[in-house]
């Protein structure tokens, strides 16, 4: 982009965290693509609290001249925050998310513009084939099947986070205020005049993936919680099945002594109903305290992340 003072057309954003060996090859391939597309742009980059000298590799390529703009976080706040951040403070009328890795091609992104006409607001991916390890794949999956239980067809988890929108869908991601921003789910429950396309996928060259199986389970867990009802629910129906329970063995005991004579003892028994009625309490005060929490964050109303410098 020549001119700084002007509002871009696109802006590219990208959230780093640990790649120092990708970054180069990155934006240097972003920046091939952006100069072929005959529309002003800014990259916009921002360093999730890289520990591996990914925010000095940064200010080395801006060094040469670059239409780049970098964000610095003061510590790693996660991806999610990391993509906020960065719509908040691109300028562009379109902006590119475009994740670190290089396993969504930078080449791709004209096929993401040209899906963007005028009654369009949002364009998603999906990959042709994904190059993933096994069993990645399988933790997405899983986190697929428990998204569609949960939100049935309303809300698609199986889009890449590879995705193009216009400026307003920030300002409607920005009237949310869910503690827990899963990008995803928002934009698919906005409803939002969305086009689908399919893109490569290619596999990761360098670096480890951030997703490990302990995150993707950190990450359901938030989706359960932080967008759905359901574990409330779900103690509801434990509740009345417990007491369904409790009566019909009830029945079954006074059945026995008055029609029968039979006097059964009843320790074995009332140790199995204490330790079910009490694991149920336990599992409910643990969801309970869950969504508490989530309330008390709520209420503090910190930021979702902190910033420690702008380099533009």
């Amino acid at each position: 982009m020549d001119d700084t003072d002007k509002q871009p057309d696109v802006s590219i954003v990208v959230p780093v965290f640990n790649e120092v060996d990708l970054i180069e090859e990155l934006l240097s391939r972003i920046k091939t693509v952006c100069e072929g597309l005959n529309r002003t742009y800014e990259i916009v980059v921002v360093d999730d609290g890289s520990t591996d000298g990914s925010y000095e590799k940064l200010k080395q390529f801006r060094g040469k001249g670059n239409s780049l703009r970098i964000v610095k976080f003061t510590r790693n706040f996660g991806q999610q925050a990391a993509v906020l951040a960065g719509f908040r403070i691109s300028k562009g009328d379109i902006i590119v998310q475009l994740d670190s890795d290089l396993q969504n091609p930078p080449e791709e992104i004209p096929k993401l513009l040209s899906a963007m006409s005028d009654d369009i607001d949002l364009v998603t991916t999906t990959h042709r084939k994904r190059r993933d390890s096994t069993l990645r794949v399988m933790g997405s999956r899983c986190l697929l099947k428990i998204g569609q239980m949960l939100f049935g067809d309303s809300v698609k988890l199986n889009l890449s986070s590879f995705r193009a929108l216009r400026r307003s869908v920030v300002k409607k991601i920005e009237a949310c205020k869910d503690r827990s921003r899963y990008m995803a789910v928002l934009m698919s429950w906005m409803g939002l005049p969305t086009a689908e396309i399919e893109v490569e996928h290619h596999e990761r060259k360098k670096g480890i993936t951030k997703y490990s199986i302990l995150n993707l389970l950190i990450l359901s867990w938030d989706l359960v919680t932080g967008y759905s009802s359901f574990p409330l629910r779900m103690v509801t129906y434990m509740g009345m099945f417990g007491a369904l329970l409790g009566f019909l063995m009830m029945a079954f005991l006074l059945f026995q002594r008055i029609v029968n004579g039979i006097l059964i003892e009843g320790f074995v028994v009332l140790l199995a109903v204490f330790a079910f009625f009490a694991g149920v309490q336990l599992l409910s005060i643990g969801f309970l305290g869950e969504y508490l929490g989530r309330v008390h964050h709520q209420i503090q109303e910190r930021p979702d992340y902190i910033v420690e410098k702008v380099i533009e």
